[in-house]
């Protein structure tokens, strides 16, 4: 992979999106164009880091459980340095349990309690139970490209990629898994298997939403084209496709260009919001770096929605507060990185994290999670995908903790910028 420095101020900014951006009622917006103040400014709220931890494998996903009460973390298992490309270690990855404490911070409780992943990734709680699947399983997308074998060389079979969404409980043990490789109902509906199943999401009925990055397909031979996009899979399918059972309600594919990685669906307007990373990878990005919004009517009739936000540079995981302002892990735009703050209706600013300000040596943030913990502030576990050496063990995961008025800190901004 390349290091890339992204431009804030690219020519989707300064014309392509203007209009598109316009449209959202964002008054001052053609302003800071002209002024070259797009995503210039910082939250007016900065968030505490309660807390460091460095026992990880390259860390890529995090999710609360159900209750709030513990953080699972996903070890991604990286192989060599990221300037010389990357790849997951087949069977290297692991699910981390750790509890939440009173105080907001983290303690680890099982260091590998799943084992034996190839490329853990994003991970979500299912909120509506199903007769396989209690209420509170946690799904893990899993088994993606690319990978390389315990030698470091890459892994050309086609038929050791076996991407999946992997279920199991609070305890760790494993409830089902749903192919979504080779073979499977995703590959006869699309003509490709999901090769890099990134991120996931649910919506209060219990649709599960599941981002294909297609990246890493062109490592086999014969190589896998790989289609980037959103699948909705409907509630009502999870226990037929965990049965290898074709459901009578299928999944739905819509195309997302960019390569679209994080995806949330809003506690706000119920929206399924999806980011784009494909300047990661030095693959062409219209956004370079793009939030959508879909609704459910624009993935019935697979319309890729509204681009809300653009020019963030590499986009990894999102998330959103209780009252829906979002969160973004901009993963390589800049090292370190940071994590941008969409305010509802508005552009992004950059979220200030105190020590350290708005860069705070964070390295490669993923796959974040955004809980209240109990009576306490909200709090943001961001794992580090991107170590600066390639020994495992001592990856970072930082949890933060968000202010009161954080999500009221909204209305300031939006003054700030008139």
């Amino acid at each position: 992979m390349l290091a890339l420095r992204i431009n804030q101020l690219s020519k989707w900014a300064a014309v392509g999106s203007l209009v598109a951006l316009s449209a959202l009622g964002l008054p001052t917006y053609a302003d800071r164009v002209a002024a070259a103040e797009i995503h210039g400014g910082v939250h007016p709220s900065p968030a505490v880091i309660l807390q460091v931890l460095k026992s990880f494998d390259n860390p890529e996903g995090a999710v609360f459980s159900a209750d709030g009460n513990h953080v699972f973390v996903s070890n991604s298992a990286e192989a060599g340095d990221l300037s010389e490309g990357f790849g997951w270690v087949e069977g290297a990855g692991y699910i981390s349990k750790l509890e939440v404490k009173a105080n907001g911070e983290l303690s680890m409780v099982n260091k590998t309690l799943i084992k034996g992943l190839t490329a853990p990734l994003g991970m979500g709680v299912l909120p509506v139970a199903t007769k396989k699947f209690p209420a509170g399983t946690i799904f893990l997308c899993t088994g993606s490209a690319p990978f390389v074998d315990s030698n470091g060389q890459a892994v050309k079979d086609p038929g050791r990629m076996r991407s999946k969404l992997l279920a199991f409980n609070d305890a760790g043990e494993v409830l089902g898994e749903i192919d979504t490789g080779q073979g499977s109902v995703f590959e006869q509906i699309n003509g490709s298997p999901i090769v890099l199943i990134n991120a996931l999401g649910f919506d209060t009925d219990g649709n599960l939403y599941v981002t294909d990055s297609a990246i890493g397909g062109d490592q086999f031979d014969p190589p896998f084209e790989g289609k980037g996009g959103l699948w909705m899979i409907p509630h009502d399918a999870l226990d037929a496709l965990a049965d290898g059972v074709e459901p009578a309600d299928r999944p739905i594919f819509t195309a997302i260009p960019g390569n679209p990685d994080g995806v949330e669906v809003s506690p706000a307007d119920g929206k399924i919001y999806v980011n784009t990373v494909g300047a990661f990878a030095g693959l062409a990005d219209p956004a370079n770096g793009g939030v959508y919004a879909l609704s459910k009517e624009d993935i019935a009739n697979k319309k890729v929605g509204q681009l809300i936000d653009g020019d963030l540079g590499a986009l990894d995981g999102l998330d959103f507060t209780a009252d829906g302002v979002m969160l973004n892990a901009q993963i390589r735009g800049d090292i370190p990185g940071k994590i941008t703050i969409n305010c509802k209706g508005q552009l992004a600013t950059t979220l200030v994290l105190q020590p350290g300000g708005t860069m705070s040596n964070l390295t490669g943030p993923a796959d974040l999670a955004v809980r209240r913990n109990a009576d306490g502030p909200q709090l943001v576990v961001i794992p580090e995908l991107y170590a600066r050496d390639t020994t495992p063990g001592d990856d970072e995961v930082t949890v933060v903790a968000l202010p009161a008025d954080f999500d009221s800190a909204c209305a300031r901004d939006m003054a700030s910028l008139n």
